[in-house]
């Protein structure tokens, strides 16, 4: 049985690669790739934005089908899965205090002439057990992708310690932005969008947003102060905007409340404004990627059909037309993901 893989052999450069599927490990799963999301992550590489070393094979955001199982593994064959990949030791140091999201084996130890990446850019995909996950059949097959971003929302949500009944303010609302939208609403907090962006805040403001503000606007912060009762927000997420946007968000935030970083700054250094956290007693963390909790929490949730996501833009590329979806994903920011399969019709 042949498999084709899309490699990534440089900036710019991709090639399909035809090889054997190789015999299933006693805890290995077999399954044929639905839908796989190109991510920003692989486009940033793709595009020579992030380093990284090539040959490289991407793809980790895959809804797939069961195709086969070893031994040890009893799953139906035919059953709609999502696939998170998330390989930890559950030895090191990180992964004995929970933050198995930071293990130290997950990286860095590709076999020797394998190439390097979550594979999902493939008609095929092997994975261990532990990575299947079902979906059930109260969502499309295709929304499995979306499992594992859902997962680092959940688990940035946990750790703000929001609760029911209190008011949010998401910065951003780009896909995760609208995630961090739905996943609050379906707990019982109010949220307000901040977003530059016309298209989108339109579109936040249709998947259910409370409020939907404009950051260029001179009243933006008045508004978010008038939505809160004059207190600020008991939490605030960022995923976009730099220093200065981070900076307003400590002084949006009410009495106790929380600033979640979900996005870096990377080189954007800023004077971090330290007296908020002090005088409002604010709690300022950050979160990456999703642990073993925050995966188990974001399908429930994905495959109870409780969070409607149908207007999310998703749009179909053919995989063996790698560069041309790229190229759409890049062009059309409105575009939420780009949905990659072989087609072998």
């Amino acid at each position: 049985m042949k498999n084709h893989k899309l490699i990534m052999t440089g900036i710019g450069q991709s090639e399909i690669r035809v090889e054997d599927i190789p015999d299933l490990g006693p805890e290995e799963v077999l399954l044929r790739v639905e839908a796989c999301a190109l991510c920003t992550w692989e486009r940033y590489i793709y595009n020579g934005d992030e380093p990284a070393g090539f040959p490289f094979h991407g793809g980790h955001e895959i809804a797939g089908t069961v195709m086969a199982c070893g031994k040890d593994v009893h799953l139906k064959e035919g059953t709609p899965a999502a696939v998170v990949s998330w390989a930890r030791c559950n030895a090191c140091n990180p992964c004995r205090r929970g933050f198995d999201n930071h293990c130290e084996a997950a990286e860095g130890h590709t076999p020797p002439g394998e190439v390097w990446g979550p594979e999902g850019f493939a008609e095929y995909i092997i994975v261990k057990h532990y990575e299947v996950f079902t979906l059930g059949d109260k969502v499309p097959l295709h929304m499995g992708v979306l499992a594992e971003p859902l997962s680092c929302v959940t688990r940035s949500i946990k750790r703000s310690c929001v609760q029911p009944g209190d008011t949010a303010v998401v910065i951003g609302a780009g896909l995760m932005g609208l995630l961090f939208l739905k996943v609050l609403q379906d707990r019982g907090i109010r949220v307000a969008v901040v977003q530059r962006s016309q298209s989108r805040r339109e579109l936040a403001g249709r998947m259910g947003a409370d409020l939907v503000v404009d950051p260029s606007a001179e009243d933006w912060e008045d508004r978010i102060r008038l939505f809160t009762g004059g207190r600020g927000a008991e939490a605030l997420f960022y995923t976009a905007g730099g220093a200065p946007m981070l900076n307003r968000c400590l002084h949006l935030a009410a009495i106790g409340g929380s600033v979640l970083m979900y996005a870096p700054l990377y080189s954007d250094q800023p004077a971090l404004e330290a007296d908020p956290i002090h005088f409002r007693e604010l709690s300022v963390t950050g979160s990456i990627r999703h642990d073993k909790q925050s995966v188990h929490e974001a399908v429930r949730l994905l495959g109870s059909g409780r969070l409607d996501l149908s207007d999310l833009n998703m749009e179909w590329a053919d995989l063996a037309s790698f560069d041309q979806a790229v190229k759409l994903a890049n062009r059309d920011r409105d575009i939420h993901r780009v949905l990659l399969r072989w087609n072998n019709e």
